[in-house]
């Protein structure tokens, strides 16, 4: 399919592809390769605290992944950028495609700031990109991670920080990033761009099941009231346990398909997650203010409102 025929389709079509995915993601199965035991890096010291990663603008580069067909790296082009193991941000694309070429704007700005992020792309033996990733997919990936950091003779051996991998995604790609959060203990933080835990129209029960099994920060960035997302976040948020930390960042306008895919609305959205995936990694509390006063430094003032709890 030529690539201008994928993106519409994408973007038209990620809530139909979750509905028609989304219910097998939530069925409370055991996820296999999950609960795997951190891998300890020899002479590696991962410090508590780092420069702000909206700060750094690292020179970055794409690669595929060595030994996991059809996932892309983006990353930082020196992996000792940063001198530190860096995070790795495993992402699942709107409508659970097998696709990444739309969220550019996120992955190159997370690459910058010293993420590493992982993601599924095109399929190269010709399958069709549409055949939907699942939340056991999604920790593979993050099985691949451990593997590769473990592995001697690997590029990347060292190189990751296992203790701080965060879940992302969009649309359909949030519900199988909340999933994995609430089954998998080696997610340390989640990103939702214009997605929830749960088909939109699901009863509560089956959000209530997902969220109330999350113990990790939850951020969410959405559109505005005609954002079909918009109100199931917010019902994520009110259902996160006690003292969980948790944030949405609500976009004055812009719907679904639109906050998900325009490259404009991408560059803020960049902006916001960096913060919030770089506070609920390390704790920083200079982002605090950032995140809830002004998390969009270049956008006009009121193009976005937050909520948010429990981030002290």
């Amino acid at each position: 399919m030529p690539i201008s025929k994928l993106l519409a389709h994408a973007a038209a079509t990620m809530l139909l592809a979750a509905i028609a995915f989304a219910t097998g993601c939530s069925d409370g199965a055991d996820t296999p390769g999950v609960d795997t035991p951190g891998v300890d890096t020899p002479g590696v010291d991962t410090p508590d605290t780092q420069p702000v990663a909206a700060d750094r603008n690292l020179p970055t580069t794409v690669e595929a992944a060595p030994g996991l067909p059809d996932y892309n790296l983006y990353r930082p082009a020196d992996l000792a950028a940063t001198g530190a193991p860096l995070p790795v941000i495993v992402w699942t694309a709107g409508g659970c495609v097998r696709f990444d070429a739309v969220w550019l704007p996120l992955f190159e700005r997370w690459a910058q700031g010293g993420f590493v992020t992982i993601a599924p792309t095109v399929p190269g033996d010709g399958s069709d990109p549409r055949n939907p990733v699942s939340v056991e997919e999604q920790a593979a990936a993050i099985d691949w991670i451990h593997a590769e950091n473990a592995r001697a003779d690997s590029p990347y051996a060292g190189r990751f920080d296992l203790e701080r991998i965060v879940a992302a995604g969009n649309s359909c790609g949030g519900i199988v990033s909340l999933n994995l959060a609430s089954r998998d203990s080696r997610v340390a933080s989640v990103f939702v761009l214009s997605g929830s835990s749960a088909i939109p129209g699901s009863p509560e029960a089956i959000a209530a099941a997902v969220m109330g099994n999350i113990l990790v920060p939850v951020g969410y960035a959405v559109g505005g009231p005609e954002d079909i997302a918009r109100q199931f976040a917010r019902k994520d948020y009110e259902l996160l346990p006690v003292g969980v930390p948790g944030y949405i960042a609500e976009r004055a306008a812009g719907d679904h398909p639109t906050v998900s895919t325009d490259p404009a609305m991408l560059a803020e959205v960049a902006e916001i997650s960096t913060n919030w995936i770089d506070f609920t990694l390390y704790g920083n509390p200079e982002l605090v203010p950032v995140l809830t006063a002004k998390p969009c430094a270049t956008c006009p003032p009121g193009t976005w409102g937050i909520q948010a709890k429990h981030l002290e």
